[in-house]
């Protein structure tokens, strides 16, 4: 039949399971008089698989003066930066032990000592009483302990060096007949390092063990 082809159209390539390889009618049509053997398929086969090996590997070759990009590497993080240590609600300032009390003309005075805990010196400013009864109406204070005179050193900014101690004193009205169950904190401000911070004290929790006139002395228990 006209459409078979014919027997020297057909190339057998080399390998495991042989394939058969048609010539393109075009081509058969613009040599009518010409069959290639065998030995010349075997060859232009292998000639064109070279070819398409060279040609990737020219295309996957790096650029000719260049040089080929390096693995990207894991870059080491730097570390956080240092956090700056800072005293506030720290124990820089704390309150000793040591309290007192005085009835004067004034009213009655309320005192404690407090100390410097840390290494810096501090410029203790002016203390402020914290009253959640409202039994008590602060009116004067000083760097001083109870029962001294008032004056106005006692009230200017006291320096404190690290590990002293002083005394810090503040003068009420008692607006009711017995401060018996009243409590009295303070807070302190203070500059270190020419910053400001302050404290809060804890004062007196009440004032059941503090003598004053017309009230009931307090009964020792034991």
């Amino acid at each position: 039949m006209g459409n078979e082809p014919h027997a020297d159209d057909l190339l057998e390539l080399g390998g495991r399971t042989p394939r058969l390889l048609r010539l393109p009618d075009k081509w058969r049509s613009r040599l009518p008089g010409w069959r290639p053997s065998r030995g010349a398929a075997v060859f232009a086969a292998a000639a064109l698989v070279v070819g398409l090996a060279a040609g990737y590997a020219a295309g996957n070759r790096p650029a000719r003066g260049g040089a080929a990009l390096p693995a990207p590497s894991a870059s080491a993080s730097a570390p956080p930066p240092a956090s700056s240590f800072s005293f506030a609600g720290s124990p820089a300032l704390t309150q000793d032990t040591g309290a007192c009390s005085a009835q004067t003309a004034q009213g009655l005075q309320l005192g404690v000592q407090v100390s410097n805990q840390s290494a810096q010196p501090l410029t203790l400013r002016t203390p402020r009483a914290v009253l959640p009864m409202g039994g008590l109406k602060e009116v004067d204070w000083q760097w001083s302990p109870c029962g001294a005179l008032p004056n106005g050193l006692g009230r200017a900014d006291q320096i404190l060096l690290p590990g002293q101690s002083t005394w810090m004193t503040v003068t009420f009205k008692v607006r009711l007949r017995c401060p018996a169950a009243d409590p009295v904190q303070f807070s302190v401000g203070y500059l270190m390092r020419g910053k400001s911070f302050a404290v809060s004290l804890p004062g007196f929790p009440d004032l059941t063990g503090v003598p004053y006139s017309g009230c009931p002395r307090p009964t020792a228990v034991g």
